[in-house]
């Protein structure tokens, strides 16, 4: 098969959430297919396209926003239905636009996904709906609510799965910061962590009734499979998320025999990946990627513009796109069949539009101007920019990533935060630094951006010492068109932005030393949420009663476990400087709100040696990339002749050679110093809360150049700290 596409636009409709466009079914062999989409102005439209050219088969007056699109169908099969969530309610809608269902639900939330699931019964949709919304998972059957889920955390998106000769619906649901469950009449069958973060899923087409099967996105960008095998839920990655947008949304797209994943990115990237539907298990093969150039939200394969298959993207502004094989564009491709007096039509078809959009536009400017003109009283309130943004949490090097999109082009970033940062942007725009006032310790940049930017990512670290508070970033995104009025965007860089892969919380390792910090006083569970958000990356749980949010260390692969109640509050972590910084950010925010608390820490003595351990080989190996890099960097001083070292008698020694031919790598100097600073930040924060209480002094001083020299033997003998062992149990107790 031949990865030879090209671009065709079809139409341009409002700004769309993931997952809004959806292809309906042919009515017949070798006939093009129609496509819905709704927008956030509320309208959704069915259009099929003849000729290159969209039409319109019903659309919509505007309305709320509609966030979820589904079918009436999970298997392929004949699609008459079609539903659509704006708010709380759900309509649903036939081929030709009419109303036949109107559902106003009791949901104080939106819902954000929807799912239909064929039944064996005999009912009024001949199948039931699954909606989600916030927490709640909600299972209607005949129009009325069969069962009711209120899970931990925010729903993210949900597959149905029908039970052979049973009325029974198994429910996958992907849970913010918890994974991946499995409901059945309305209680969980099972459960699996996924660290990547999961946020969407894909159900493969049904080859046998009794598989349970799902693809899922992740944040970090990675594929994997969820697998429901003999009452045990499994996830596995299958792709790996290195240096890839997160995932937007997924769609399958079937030619010639083979079955490809679509993943469509926030990047603005969608990628082919070929399946072996005999072996889901297995590695998908990235066949072909494209960029689109803003985040893409939803794809989906069918024959929309011919009788054979293409792929139809949507973008984050609105935008309606296939990719469709070269051979069908150009040559003896359909577009130059086309009549030439279609070819006029279509010419003054458009004509007549842009007349039209400028005229609306001229009014439009007109009126404006006319109102702040007026010397009647009256306030004039600009649109709201809208633009979508995300943090993530910190890479290998300690840059977080944000991600700035919106409908329309960017002309500039302005940037202030309270606190000195390290900054960088992507090639689509320039930074300038402006220089400090005096010994302030503020950050003030500017990014212009190029001309159509609706894109970009600003990468941002600490710049110093941690410091056990987090920095507070204000973004004023300022748009290129009319009305100039800059959208405020609010960042906060936690105290702890290594963080950001969620664990099991209930998952204990005998072989981690664990030091243990206990908080008590008058404070209660959203209280405690909102000070742990000062130090942990992403999204957090909503408070409850109890709750338990566990999370692991990207570099070090460290474990942060927190369990909280009112009252009371216990954080677990095999890295001392961890919880060091937990309870200073504790503390910091307890004083704030004049909170008294008692905390105790329970520091074991191997802590720092147990620690090293674990990232023992780790550090070698970064090392040795160290050491390579200061040789590599040796022998370019040097200026040594390419044709000097091709001789048959080479100046350099096999080892030099082998150095000198391997590409420099940058970022090795910057990882080993990272966990030389880290191990030596053990160490001090070990000194310090333990019963020792003491400032390290000449030990600090030869760990340091045992850390960048690697001997083991002085980091063993320091770390282990054999001359002083205490007698009683590590324990310090502190009133605040």
């Amino acid at each position: 098969m031949e990865y030879d596409f090209s671009r065709i636009d079809y139409a341009i409709c409002g700004i769309t959430y993931p997952d809004t466009l959806k292809i309906l079914p042919a009515p017949g062999p070798k006939t093009q297919q129609k496509f819905v989409i709704g927008d956030k102005n509320g309208v959704l439209q069915c259009l099929s396209i003849k000729d290159e050219e969209a039409i319109v088969q019903f659309k919509t007056v505007p309305g709320k926003p509609i966030t979820a699109v589904q079918l009436a169908t999970n298997d392929g099969s004949q699609a008459d239905k079609v539903f659509a969530a704006s708010g709380n309610e759900v309509k649903g809608y036939t081929r030709k636009g009419k109303v036949f269902l109107s559902i106003e639900t009791a949901l104080s939330e939106t819902i954000t996904s929807i799912s239909y699931c064929k039944n064996h019964c005999r009912s009024i949709l001949a199948g039931d709906l699954i909606l989600c919304s916030g927490r709640t998972v909600t299972h209607y059957r005949d129009l009325r609510e069969f069962h009711s889920y209120i899970c931990e955390d925010r729903v993210l998106d949900i597959a149905s799965f029908a039970t052979p000769n049973n009325t029974r619906v198994r429910l996958l649901v992907l849970i913010a910061n918890k994974g991946a469950v499995m409901l059945e009449n309305g209680q969980i069958a099972a459960r699996a962590v996924v660290t990547s973060g999961p946020s969407r899923l894909l159900v493969p087409p049904p080859m046998h009734v009794s598989d349970l099967y799902s693809f899922y996105g992740a944040a970090d960008g990675s594929v994997g499979l969820v697998a429901f095998e003999d009452s045990m839920l499994t996830s596995k990655c299958l792709v790996e998320g290195k240096g890839l947008g997160s995932v937007m949304c997924l769609g399958w797209y079937f030619s010639n025999g083979n079955s490809h994943l679509a993943v469509g990115r926030h990047d603005g990237s969608v990628q082919l990946y070929l399946v072996d539907m005999e072996n889901l298990g297995d590695k998908p093969r990235l066949k072909y990627t494209y960029f689109s150039g803003e985040p893409v939200t939803s794809v989906s394969g069918g024959c929309v513009g011919t009788e054979e298959s293409e792929l139809l993207v949507t973008t984050f502004s609105g935008r309606v796109f296939a990719l469709r094989s070269r051979r069908l564009v150009s040559g003896s491709g359909m577009f130059t069949n086309v009549p030439p007096d279609v070819i006029a039509a279509r010419r003054s078809k458009l004509e007549v539009e842009v007349a039209r959009l400028e005229k609306q536009a001229a009014n439009e400017r007109e009126k404006y101007h006319r109102n702040t003109r007026s010397l009647e009283g009256g306030v004039t309130t600009p649109p709201l920019l809208d633009i979508q943004y995300e943090l993530l949490g910190a890479s290998k090097d300690g840059w977080q990533e944000a991600r700035i999109m919106a409908p329309v082009p960017l002309d500039m970033l302005f940037i202030y935060c309270n606190r000195k940062l390290d900054m960088k942007t992507d090639s689509a725009a320039v930074l300038s630094v402006c220089p400090s006032q005096g010994s302030s310790s503020d950050f003030l940049a500017t990014v212009r951006c190029q001309a159509g930017t609706r894109r970009l990512w600003v990468r941002m670290r600490h710049a110093g010492p941690p410091q056990a508070e987090c920095a507070r970033v204000l973004i004023y995104a300022l748009p290129a068109g009319a009305p100039r009025v800059a959208r405020l965007i609010i960042l906060r860089l936690p105290a702890l932005p290594y963080y950001s892969q969620h664990e099991d919380p209930d998952s204990d390792s005998e072989s981690r030393a664990w030091c243990v910090l206990s908080v008590s006083g008058s404070f209660s569970v959203a209280e405690m949420m909102a000070w742990l958000s000062e130090a942990l990356p992403g999204d957090l749980p909503r408070p409850a009663a109890s709750v338990a949010v566990a999370r692991s260390h990207s570099l070090l692969k460290t474990i942060l476990v927190c369990r909280l109640q009112r009252g009371r509050a216990v954080f677990k972590s095999d890295n001392v400087s961890t919880i060091a910084t937990m309870r200073d950010v504790i503390s910091n925010c307890s004083l704030r709100k004049s909170i008294r608390l008692e905390t105790s820490c329970d520091i074991p003595e191997a802590a720092c040696i147990k620690s090293f351990k674990k990232i023992e080989e780790q550090f070698k190996a970064e090392h040795k990339k160290y050491e390579n890099v200061s040789l590599k960097k040796a022998l370019n001083a040097l200026d040594l002749d390419e044709n000097v070292l091709a001789d048959s008698d080479p100046v350099l020694c096999g080892d030099y050679l082998r150095v000198w031919e391997t590409p420099l790598d940058d970022e090795a100097d910057a990882y080993f110093q990272i966990l030389v600073d880290t191990v030596m930040q053990w160490y001090t924060d070990w000194k310090k809360n333990t019963l020792y209480r003491t400032e390290p002094g000449n030990e600090k001083l030869e760990l340091l150049p045992a850390l960048k020299d690697c001997n083991l033997d002085i980091i063993y003998k320091i770390l282990s700290n054999e001359s002083q062992s205490p007698s009683s149990p590590d324990l310090s107790i502190n009133k605040i």
